[in-house]
């Protein structure tokens, strides 16, 4: 069967961060997460499934290239992790890297930051509270609100919807109005008096719990547990997500390759067995389009994880549309694929239909996309707007002016 590593290998002259030893090292990454995968149960409850995953995150703690200190070859990397890790289970997801933890070290104080940086080598995970009921994820109307209790410290009123890690997270990072009514992140120990969960079961991406967070006069200390500077929730969420959201589409392309690997397996397969006597003329178009279509958006998801990494302005609107064309794209792909194998690529028991509910749960996670087509709409059009609508310096001319 072809590997997420055989997938790699044309575009390693588009990844010039990577020498040899790199790529050797994500092999050696790839095929021990695969033997890691394998311990982990596919049909026990969630809270079994998810100790198990934990324990695979912690036994791949600190994985990350250490020598690695250009922040661009890093995000290059940590995307190719993520297609690697989507190739054996969407549910592994969090198994290498910082995952929402990134804001952490890269928008909160220095003592802060290296405390987190610690923890999260040694596998801890950190959740993200930021979509509400009426806002979904537009964080200019959130309603979670922080409140003065004294001269040193706030309190943290509210509910947070759809937080994923609910209970395996170490810590969240909230965004709330400050008493000023500014949009701020902050970080909340998950051990915190005042915090209540409430589970939701999921359909797809129910290998970590989910559901509700609600915050009762949750105590919060401006001075050491802020992440950014206060008023500046906005900036810290846009910054993240322009770096997250290139991994999580990384992450669906790696799943819907293993699906396309698993199809054309069984196909061949069939065709040296003599089950099949051919391959239809419709199911070759259907192996090369997505083929093609998956490693389109990877290339576009390793762009935008490189102009994220540089600060590029772009980043953000890259990151937006590429995350809903490129689970849009490995949705569909496996969508396609599922009814070349027949029946089996429907049973609830298979890789094929576990792989399709998890990519449902993407085209809502972390954005659902049609907010981020439309946004992405928007700022393509305040971007013509803003542009000076000069005559061009050469126009073309009617023949009766020459």
């Amino acid at each position: 069967m072809t590997t997420a590593m055989d997938w790699l290998e044309p575009l390693r002259s588009s990844v010039s961060e990577l020498d040899s030893a790199g790529w050797e090292r994500l092999e050696r990454l790839y095929n021990q997460v695969g033997t890691l995968a394998a311990t982990v149960p596919q049909f026990a409850d969630q809270a079994t499934r998810s100790r198990s995953l934990l324990a695979v995150r912690r036994q791949l703690a600190g994985c990350a290239d250490q020598e690695l200190n250009d922040p661009v070859a890093g995000a290059i990397r940590q995307t190719l992790v993520q297609f690697c890790i989507g190739f054996h289970d969407l549910d592994l997801r969090d198994a290498v890297g910082p995952g929402h933890g990134a804001m952490i070290l890269a928008e909160a104080s220095q003592p802060i930051a290296e405390h987190w940086q610690c923890r999260l080598d040694r596998g801890d995970l950190v959740g993200i509270a930021a979509t509400e009921w009426r806002g979904g994820s537009r964080l200019q109307e959130i309603t979670t609100r922080a409140r003065p209790a004294g001269r040193d410290r706030w309190r943290i009123s509210g509910e947070k919807v759809w937080v994923s890690r609910l209970h395996e997270s170490s810590a969240f990072v909230v965004f709330f109005r400050d008493p000023d009514n500014r949009i701020t992140a902050g970080l909340v120990d998950a051990a915190a008096p005042g915090l209540h969960r409430e589970v939701v079961d999921p359909f797809g991406l129910a290998g970590w719990s989910w559901g509700l967070l609600q915050f009762h006069g949750v105590s919060f200390d401006p001075a050491a547990d802020l992440v950014g500077p206060v008023g500046e929730g906005l900036g810290v969420f846009r910054r993240h997500f322009s770096r997250f959201r290139p991994l999580v589409t990384a992450t669906a392309l790696g799943a819907a390759a293993g699906v396309h690997s698993f199809t054309t397996t069984v196909l061949a397969a069939k065709l040296t067995e003599g089950a099949l006597s051919r391959i239809r003329d419709n199911a070759l178009i259907v192996l090369g389009r997505t083929y093609a279509e998956i490693t389109a958006a990877l290339l576009s998801a390793l762009t935008t994880s490189r102009l994220a990494a540089m600060g590029h302005p772009g980043a953000d609107l890259s990151a937006r549309l590429g995350k809903a064309a490129g689970v849009d794209a490995a949705y569909r792909a496996v969508t396609d694929l599922a009814p070349l194998l027949g029946a089996a690529g429907f049973q609830r028991s298979s890789m094929i239909a576990k792989v399709r509910a998890d990519l449902t749960g993407l085209l809502y996670a972390d954005g659902i996309h049609d907010s981020l087509y439309r946004s992405g709409g928007r700022s393509l059009m305040c971007q013509r707007s803003s542009t000076k609508h000069d005559e061009p310096t050469q126009q073309m001319r009617s023949p009766s002016s020459r």
